[in-house]
């Protein structure tokens, strides 16, 4: 821990700025809810909600096969080959926006009950957006430019802030101006990097090959894995959809939402702390060694985690979105725990990631989604919202466990 937190150590500017921006992140994200809560009827906010499991959803995806791999590989790289590896990952960037717009409208048949030109319109250019902004900041965070993507994010934070705060005193309760602004605001980001960045390299056929495996070969098992994990952790909207009510898909984000208000940081520690194991990844020692430093801090954001949950959940949902989301009992623990098991694990997730062992989540997600199909759907369907956490809480620390034991036999060879 000494060694992590000592003064004179070059990596502090680089995690406070990390923190800084994810705080800020949270603080927008919370406030998003807050506010979209507060302002729109709970079946508008159902679609939002929706909206934003596909966004995640396509994120994933995106990072997968191209971000996770960019950080994962860059070190693989010299200067001069590595800008031609950049300029690949923007075209592949581009070419999966193109796929993103043929295939929304097969997503928005499948999760909206009316078809509204205008509002699938908005909702592609959300997608769009957001996507794209998220690439640009793995990408900083994939290079450790922090600096450079605290002042992306602080940008983004204020102005979304601004949008949040007319929307709120002015009642704006028309959906489209939200996801209208919201994406003004991520593609003006984006094009601000591209045109400070984006520098023109002629890259060969047989580069472009090359670096495609470079990216299938740590991606594939990223892709495999976001697909079942996608399965297994953001099925639950849409089997309250089918079994219960878009009153349970509000009240469901809503407590997730501020039991997520960490996942964020989480996120952006995973980041960042990435290329610093991926460094020391020839030596198992190294990585061991950084595992458990970091476990300690992990584990105290977890612990923490759940006290608040217990002591103030009930307050913080009161206080935040109304009392029409009052008296809910044992459901304001639940997400808490959920998460702390989360933030607990990360640090053996992302030590088998730094040696390139993607295969290991897609392996164990395969029993992990199984178990979240089959069980939620026998739990919901008895249970409703109380089937939603008892699913979750099971099949995460089934997942989780078995990817300890397995980091524990890899790091102990």
């Amino acid at each position: 821990m000494k060694n992590i937190f000592t003064k004179t150590n070059a990596e502090i500017p680089r995690l406070i700025s990390v923190v800084l921006d994810q705080g800020l992140m949270s603080i927008i994200t919370l406030l998003t809810t807050i506010v979209l809560v507060r302002t729109y009827d709970k079946i508008d906010y159902a679609d939002l909600v929706l909206l934003f499991s596909i966004a995640l959803f396509v994120l994933g995806f995106q990072s997968s096969i191209i971000s996770k791999p960019y950080a994962i590989s860059l070190n693989d790289f010299n200067m001069d080959s590595d800008k031609g590896y950049f300029q690949f990952n923007l075209n592949l960037k581009l070419l999966f926006t193109i796929l993103l717009c043929l295939f929304f409208p097969l997503f928005y048949f499948l999760s909206f009950e009316i078809w509204n030109g205008k509002r699938f319109l908005f909702f592609l250019l959300y997608l769009v957006s957001h996507s794209s902004y998220f690439f640009v900041r793995e990408t900083l965070l994939s290079e450790r430019k922090t600096k450079q993507n605290l002042i992306y994010g602080l940008v983004c934070s204020i102005a979304l802030g601004t949008l949040l705060f007319f929307i709120f005193f002015l009642k704006i309760q028309r959906i489209e101006i939200f996801l209208g602004i919201a994406s003004v605001i991520y593609l003006s980001t984006t094009i601000i990097y591209l045109i400070n960045n984006s520098k023109r390299r002629k890259i060969i056929w047989k580069q472009y090959l090359s670096y495609w495996k470079v990216n299938w070969k740590v991606g594939k098992w990223l892709l495999g894995a976001n697909f079942l994990f996608h399965i297994s952790s953001n099925i639950y909207p849409w089997f309250l959809l089918y079994l219960s009510s878009k009153d349970n898909i509000a009240i469901f984000a809503v407590l997730m939402s501020v039991a997520g208000l960490i996942s964020p940081v989480l996120t952006a520690l995973s980041s960042y702390l990435l290329p610093i194991f991926v460094k020391k990844n020839n030596n198992y020692d190294d990585v061991r060694s950084l595992t458990t430093k970091w476990q300690i801090v992990f584990g105290s954001m977890a612990f923490l985690l759940i006290i608040i949950g217990y002591v103030l959940g009930q307050n913080i949902v009161s206080l935040l979105f109304g009392v029409q989301y009052n008296d809910l009992g044992l459901l304001i623990v639940y997400p808490f725990i959920y998460q702390a098991i989360n933030i607990f694990f990360q640090p053996n997730k992302i030590a088998l990631n730094a040696i390139k062992r993607t295969d290991v989540g897609f392996y164990i997600l395969i029993p992990r989604s199984i178990i979240a199909v089959v069980l939620g759907y026998f739990l919901i369907s008895n249970y409703g919202l109380y089937g939603v956490f008892y699913t979750m809480l099971i099949e995460n620390l089934f997942y989780q466990l078995i990817y300890y034991f397995i980091y524990r036999r890899i790091f102990a060879q």
